[in-house]
């Protein structure tokens, strides 16, 4: 009799239990807000990201952030291909190198074979800036002697993250005269930055001719009497080029 008596004393003490659960649930139930809103999407990136004339525009971020792309890599991958953002680059990146390619940054974006200003770094379009300046007349335009290669001026990287280029050096970048501009033994040649000024380059005149060693269809070019041919050596203002230099 004492079993049965404390099984059924158990069974009501589960009862009553089961009973004050149920309560207290439909209690908690009862007060459950239902206008709570929905979490924002989580992203690192403001509106306008992909507008070219927001403030938020990636480009602005890139350019103040030292023009460092690892931080872009930390989301969209190594290879710029979407990444734990799940966004890729290569959409609108379509060049070999995508984000890394030579006119994403100077040049024209939508032409791979403009690779020198305009635009340059401060997306400037206007010759009269310096980071404009000449370059078209240079290299896209030249039509007086040798083609002029980037590398006539410039140290040129074979990678974008290369020593000396982007991300580890203050800009604007170095002019370092090599190949035409130095031919000839033009070891001065130099650039002022703070007047944008050429001077001693083998191009605009800082040369001497030997008529004693000029290749004898090239002698008639030589004054009569003269034994030597010497260039003006003028000194150039890179971002006129209205034609006077």
């Amino acid at each position: 009799m004492l079993k049965i008596k404390i099984k059924n004393n158990l069974k009501t003490a589960f009862k009553t239990l089961s009973v004050a659960i149920i309560i207290l649930i439909a209690m908690g139930c009862s007060k459950l807000h239902t206008d709570i809103p929905l979490a924002p999407a989580v992203t690192i990136h403001k509106e306008g990201i992909t507008n070219p004339d927001s403030k938020n525009f990636h480009g602005n971020l890139v350019r103040l952030n030292g023009w460092d792309l690892l931080s872009c890599q930390q989301c969209h991958a190594s290879d710029y291909n979407g990444g734990i953002a799940e966004a890729s680059c290569l959409n609108c990146h379509t060049n070999t190198g995508g984000p890394e390619a030579c006119n994403t940054c100077h040049g024209d974006f939508n032409d791979l074979n403009r690779i020198a200003p305009p635009r340059d770094l401060n997306k400037d379009t206007l010759t009269t800036s310096p980071g404009v300046g000449a370059h078209v007349k240079h290299l896209y335009d030249n039509q007086l002697g040798s083609q002029i290669l980037c590398s006539t001026c410039h140290n040129v990287p074979q990678d974008y993250f290369d020593p000396g280029h982007a991300v580890d050096d203050p800009h604007p970048a170095e002019v370092i005269f090599g190949n035409l501009a130095i031919y000839d033994g033009g070891a001065n040649a130099g650039y002022n930055f703070s007047n944008a000024t050429c001077s001693d380059v083998y191009c605009h005149g800082s040369f001497e001719f030997l008529k004693a060693t000029a290749p004898d269809n090239h002698k008639f070019a030589f004054e009569d009497g003269a034994d030597r041919m010497i260039g003006n050596n003028r000194s150039v203002v890179w971002n006129n080029v209205d034609g006077s230099q």
